[in-house]
């Protein structure tokens, strides 16, 4: 007779650790994807762009998201804001404004959806005083049992690096000149 009444609770508990388990696993990956993105894109800080309309500093933090979202086991990327970070924070897609380019993912790869390119003109990329990128990035984590233990079948992961540019050398950075 208790054996009947622990060992569903047991069976419970031990699918809900392994449950939390790859969900906080997921949540590194997203961690993981935003920093790395950030890092690849904050080096392409003022580096002329190879086709017009198409920012090399967006395609750096692109190819780097698309390389960590593959390493999601029970994750499906919504979508992601490549954006000029100015101290207020931008994690939604609304109030993704000026400079703030959004990526939605088509079930293979990230494709613009919206938003304003922060153009290369504009980045401050001077030792000491570079602009703030930020990358931000929302996956859908799906329980793989389906039991909604967490009062709910799948959960919302999100994650948000900021780094400053990388400062260009080639930048006028003398006292009073515009970064």
């Amino acid at each position: 007779m208790e054996a009947a009444i622990i060992v569903p609770l047991i069976v419970l508990l031990t699918f809900g650790a392994i449950e939390y388990g790859f969900a906080f696993n997921e949540q590194g990956t997203v961690r993981s994807a935003t920093r790395s993105a950030a890092r690849a894109a904050a080096t392409q800080s003022k580096i002329a762009d190879s086709t017009p309309g198409v920012s090399n500093l967006e395609n750096a933090a692109i190819a780097a998201l698309t390389a960590s979202v593959d390493n999601l086991i029970n994750g499906d990327p919504q979508f992601a804001l490549i954006y000029h970070h100015t101290g207020t924070d931008i994690t939604t897609v609304a109030g993704c404004g000026t400079d703030c380019r959004v990526y939605s993912w088509n079930g293979t790869a990230f494709v613009r959806s919206g938003g304003d390119e922060w153009a290369p003109s504009e980045r401050g990329a001077c030792a000491g005083r570079a602009d703030n990128l930020a990358v931000f990035l929302q996956v859908r984590h799906d329980f793989l049992t389906g039991l909604p233990l967490a009062g709910s079948s799948s959960r919302d992961l999100e994650s948000t690096t900021v780094m400053a540019l990388e400062p260009y050398p080639g930048a006028s950075c003398e006292q009073g000149s515009p970064p």
